[in-house]
């Protein structure tokens, strides 16, 4: 690097500071790759000299991979300075405007990053499998004749070198198919708090029945290490995703196809950042779409650079398209009050927790391709040690590979079989991370928390990120709630439901941990490059405690494999999702989703629905019953039997909240069809069968199996075998929480005996839950007819007199004798009682007289 500056001022020194191409660089890498290619042409010649013994083809292969990559060293190293002159050229001649500083860019547009990745997976590919074919060659076919296993490693090595040469083929493809491909710009350069805008050109002969995705990510990447340890990580600071629909596609100006880019960037993004090559910031928009064959898949880097007065001045903005004059966008990096919908397919399933509160349930293997890969990571490694342990290896590197084997099962396990679950409600935090059911649950009241984001960690280039939901206490501890979140919108989203749930402001942005890379902010211009904080070289007392932990793991893992070495035990799989009770009691109302207003249902709309998947005709028809039109509900009753796959979306979860509540008690009875369907309970005798089993088997699933046969026998199946044991367990069972599901089941009742249980439990219950919940029954919730519920009145006015009454229980009798009856009555027995003798008989002839189907409910 050398400086070349006519100026004075530390200002003007700082962008005049210019990286030179170094002659001596130049000229050392062509005399290595010279060397190589001479080797090359020595060994080829040597062999037909008859100076070396062996087989013509290996020859020319082994001394033709030497002249290919000797002749590319030189070949890049010439091309290499070329480009770094024009490079220096160009930032030489516009030093305050690094926009500029590249020959797209500085034309209004972006390349593609991918347009030479055909070129170099071709070459990777030949490289490889040259190298690969002369091992195979040469080893392959004595380990063969011997049953040797290692040949195995040989083929496997084999299969590798096709797999790049099929990448490089599939690259090829998509170069052919889709063009010479870039994104021009409307704006010169793109600021933060301003829109970035413009079309990517490509050819594109071919449908998109899902759009286009576009992503507009503001990446910093950093080079750790030196030398041979060099390591490149990545880390998202934010993004931002779209959906552009195929009918959006222009037509351009040479018949190819136009795919419109608008995005607005926050207004305290970071700045685009080349001055340093082991931390820079990058900018990269990434369009992808799955099409028949071989999809569209292209990356572009874009310039975003705040605009300093004088290069405002100099800019010529771009006016090809429509001016993006608007105000300046909200921040996004260092906070984010913006709400985030939910995700499409989220893989958390949310639902009303068994104390009335939301559940965040994220499940086991809920993440299969990454599961996969780690398994398949894992047997490879597994092999490895195996053969390490059966050959005449020193027992060190079976015991080093052995331990690291060790947290790939670990890693594997946790991957597979570990499930969390966060409750919100009752002013507290609980979350509780569980393998196979088993694990300790934390929990902290609103009051202590400080703030909850979503968190990500660097990644190695090219790794896909994951996310975390962690939460910090008012006194600076950090607790991770849920990790292994693939899905960026997701963690964001999760985020923010615990935030408004808790009260807390709402911030959305994606907090990102330094890992083992630095935790500085990114450099950018005009600053001083911050000292960076990464692991390069350990202390003698650092490097003496880590020389003990390895000898220690060592000799263990030495002695667990030449000691005893234990067979593997496969751990059993048991899926969770049966294990919790999804019902909405109480539930704090969730913002509604944007309703949908429906004419009756015609024979049109029902050959409409018919084409229709499962899902999407049992969210419409319910919502029509939900509506009053009785048709539609007919229609589902018919059909609720027959659908599967039917899964608890964001959509179908808001249906089932509101039909619970329905003043329809036909539809009432269609929310516990649902909730059987969805749960995978047919309405037979079978079921049954299996839930009075698992009752009495499974005291830890035994309020799930109590809440459904609640369900079942409502609908008419079993409802004599079924009462009297969920009565006993009503009554009898020594945990609150069976009692409580018990009395929940039998809401569904609807029966009178049912009905006067509930009172029983609502009044002499010593669980204040379980008491809650029967007097909610006995008002409002549940499967009962007015008339029913008219005739427990007198029974109510009696409990809210007796002098022993809690004072809880009283004003929750009051509540019900207002819900039961609709009078507006002081909540004092005496007046009660007054107003029943007066008027009693009278309401419970208009409940009588009316619709038996008609409650008091949502309307």
């Amino acid at each position: 690097m050398t400086l070349s500056c006519p100026h004075s001022s530390l200002q003007q020194l700082y962008t005049c500071v210019v990286t030179r191409p170094s002659k001596g660089a130049e000229g050392v890498m062509i005399a290595f790759g010279a060397i190589f290619a001479s080797a090359g042409l020595f060994s080829i010649g040597a062999y037909f000299l008859g100076r070396v013994q062996g087989t013509a083809w290996v020859a020319l292969i082994v001394g033709g991979t030497f002249v290919i990559v000797g002749s590319g060293l030189v070949y890049a190293a010439v091309a290499g300075m070329r480009k770094l002159r024009e490079q220096s050229a160009l930032q030489q001649s516009n030093p305050g405007s690094p926009w500029l500083w590249r020959k797209d860019w500085a034309a209004s547009r972006a390349e593609s990053r991918n347009r030479n990745s055909a070129a170099m997976l071709w070459f990777v590919a030949i490289f490889a499998n040259l190298i690969v074919i002369s091992v195979a060659a040469a080893n392959l076919p004595k380990l063969w004749g011997t049953s040797d296993p290692k040949a195995l490693f040989v083929l496997g090595f084999c299969f590798a070198g096709l797999i790049l040469l099929g990448a490089a083929v599939r690259a090829s493809l998509r170069r052919k198919r889709f063009g010479e491909t870039y994104f021009e710009f409307a704006a010169l350069p793109f600021s933060p708090g301003r829109a970035l805008k413009g079309t990517i050109h490509l050819r594109f002969n071919t449908s998109a029945p899902h759009g286009i995705d576009l992503s507009l990510a503001c990446v910093r990447q950093v080079i750790t290490g030196s030398d041979k340890e060099r390591n490149t990580m990545e880390s998202i600071l934010w993004q931002a995703d779209k959906n552009i629909p195929q009918e959006y596609l222009a037509p351009g100006p040479t018949g190819n196809a136009q795919i419109p880019v608008d995005f607005t960037i926050p207004s305290d993004a970071y700045e685009s950042n080349h001055d340093h090559p082991d931390d820079q910031v990058l900018w990269l928009l990434h369009a992808r779409a799955d099409v028949p064959g071989v999809n569209y898949s292209d990356d572009f880097e874009v310039p975003v650079f705040r605009l300093t007065p004088s290069a405002l001045a100099a800019a010529e903005p771009v006016t090809r398209f429509a001016s993006d004059a608007q105000e300046a966008a909200a921040p996004a990096f260092q906070s984010d009050s913006s709400d985030v919908a939910a995700p499409p397919n989220p893989k958390v399933i949310v639902s009303v927790g068994m104390d009335g509160g939301t559940e965040f349930y994220f499940p086991a293997f809920r993440n299969p391709a990454r599961v996969l890969g780690l398994f398949l990571f894992t047997s490879i490694w597994t092999s490895i040690v195996y053969f390490l342990l059966h050959s005449h290896a020193p027992w060190i590197f079976a015991a080093v590979f052995g331990f690291f084997d060790l947290l790939l099962v670990y890693a594997l396990i946790r991957s597979a079989l570990v499930s969390t679950r966060i409750q919100v409600g009752n002013g507290r935090i609980a979350f509780r991370r569980s393998l196979l059911g088993i694990g300790a649950k934390h929990e902290l009241p609103f009051a202590q928390v400080a703030q909850i984001l979503p968190v990500t960690t660097m990644q190695q280039k090219g790794a896909k990120a994951t996310y975390s939901v962690r939460m910090q206490t008012k006194n600076g501890i950090k607790l991770t709630l849920a990790d292994g979140i693939d899905s960026r919108q997701e963690a964001r989203w999760i985020t923010a439901e615990l935030e408004k749930l808790a009260g807390l402001q709402l911030d959305t942005h994606v907090a990102v941990t330094a890992g083992f890379g630095t935790s500085s902010p990114p450099p950018q211009r005009g600053q001083s490059r911050p000292a960076p904080s990464t692991f390069r070289q350990n202390g003698p007392l650092a490097s003496a405690i880590g020389l003990a932990i390895f000898l220690v793991w060592a000799g263990v893992i030495g002695y667990q494999i030449f000691g005893h070495r234990p067979g593997v035990k496969r751990l059993p799989y048991k899926p969770a999702s049966r294990a919790k009770v999804n019902v909405n009691v109480n539930v704090p109302a969730q913002p509604s989703l944007q309703p949908v207003n429906y004419s009756p249902l015609t024979d049109a709309d029902l050959q409409h629905l018919q084409t229709l998947p499962d899902q999407s005709q049992a969210e419409e028809l319910l919502d029509r019953a939900i509506r009053h039109d009785y048709r539609a509900l007919e229609v589902f009753e018919q059909n609720i039997g027959l659908w599967s796959g039917l899964q608890r979306t964001a959509q179908i979860q808001e249906l089932e909240r509101k039909s619970s509540f329905s003043t329809d008690l036909r539809v009432r009875y269609a929310n516990v069809d649902l909730n059987l369907a969805l749960d995978g309970w047919p309405k037979t005798e079978t079921s049954a069968d299996q839930l009075l089993a698992q009752a009495q088997a499974d005291a830890a699933h035994r309020p799930y199996s109590v809440y459904h046969l609640g369900m079942l026998a409502g609908r008419g199946v079993a409802y004599g075998r079924i009462y009297p044991i969920l009565l006993d367990y009503a009554k009898r069972d020594p945990n609150p929480q069976v009692r409580q599901w018990a009395v929940e089941g039998m809401r569904f009742l609807g029966t009178g005996e049912a009905l006067q249980q509930l009172f029983d439990s609502f009044a002499n219950d010593p669980s204040a839950s379980v008491r809650d919940r029967a007097g909610c029954n006995v008002s409002d919730c549940g499967n009962f007819m007015r008339k029913q519920r008219m005739r427990m009145v007198p029974q109510l006015i009696a409990l809210a007199a007796d002098p022993q009454t809690a004072a809880q229980t009283r004003s929750w009798t009051f509540l019900a004798l207002h819900e039961i009856t609709d009078a507006t009555v002081p909540s004092d027995a005496p007046d009660w009682q007054k107003w029943y003798d007066q008027h009693g008989a009278e309401k419970m002839a208009e409940f009588e007289h009316a619709d038996w189907w008609q409650v008091r409910g949502d309307h």
